[in-house]
């Protein structure tokens, strides 16, 4: 297999393509979804259940997030460095979901977001950390079979993880059990990711980006497209600031139906 580094930066132009073809499915999603949640236009049937749209998205962009930590750790120089790296990533993420649960409690109430994509990615970069530390350059672990047992073992760990969620959800309990999956009856969120079946998600997408980018580097060749083509520029663009729209897109989505409802569009 041909193993080739990126071109003038440490991204993979090929994974935020991937990232901001989520972000832009995301934003059409929650344009329709609120559409129908403030009663402007009802949704047809075909549009309904959100999950049928909702879940292969949070899917992507979960999936992903696995492949990029992985890489992380295969740029990284030591596992005193990835650890501290990663649990500072990660309570940075999560407290950003602690606003979104802030806000949400104060608006709309009804489905506050207690334990949201945020929340998962951010716990989850840092529970993540022993499935990692392996992948780093000078990391003591596993001698000639490392590559190997970089992916084999987040991968199977993953998997038992989202056939545990077959379990864990069918349970019910207080409230502070949330990120868990387990849940008070009745319980309603706007969004919710709770650690069965998504932490093994983003195992599994660890395990992916393990064995596709063995020591940061990829393992596949892109034929005629090593080069990011310029047609897909503006998506890998809103693949690098996910982030920022993830954060930003609902208020700009809500103002822009007042406007529309104001001049009389609906």
């Amino acid at each position: 297999m041909t193993e080739n580094l990126p071109a003038k930066s440490s991204r993979y132009y090929e994974l935020d393509v991937f990232r901001g073809i989520a972000v832009i499915l995301m934003v059409i999603y929650h344009f329709l979804f609120d559409l129908d949640y403030f009663n402007i236009r009802e949704m047809p049937a075909w549009f309904w259940p959100q999950q049928l749209y909702g879940f292969p998205i949070t899917m992507m962009f979960i999936a992903v997030a696995g492949i990029s930590l992985s890489l992380t750790a295969s740029r990284t120089k030591d596992p005193k460095t990835l650890t501290k790296k990663l649990i500072k990533r990660g309570a940075f993420l999560f407290a950003i979901g602690l606003l979104i649960t802030a806000v949400t409690w104060i608006y709309p109430h009804d489905g506050a977001i207690l334990f949201g994509v945020l929340h998962l990615i951010g716990l989850s970069t840092i529970l993540a950390v022993p499935f990692l530390i392996g992948m780093t350059k000078e990391a003591p672990f596993f001698g000639k079979y490392k590559e190997t047992l970089a992916w084999v073992i987040p991968l199977v760990f993953g998997i038992i993880v989202i056939l545990a969620s077959n379990v864990v959800g069918k349970m019910s309990g207080p409230v502070w059990m949330v990120p868990l999956g387990i849940h008070p009856f009745g319980f309603y969120s706007l969004d919710y990711e709770p650690l069965f079946p998504w932490f093994g998600v983003i195992l599994v997408g660890v395990a992916v980006g393990a064995w596709l980018y063995p020591k940061g580097k990829r393992r596949f060749s892109l034929p005629s497209l090593e080069k990011e083509p310029s047609f897909l520029k503006p998506i890998s663009f809103v693949g690098r600031h996910s982030l920022i729209i993830y954060l930003g897109h609902q208020p700009v989505i809500l103002g822009i139906l007042l406007l529309l409802n104001v001049v009389g569009f609906f």
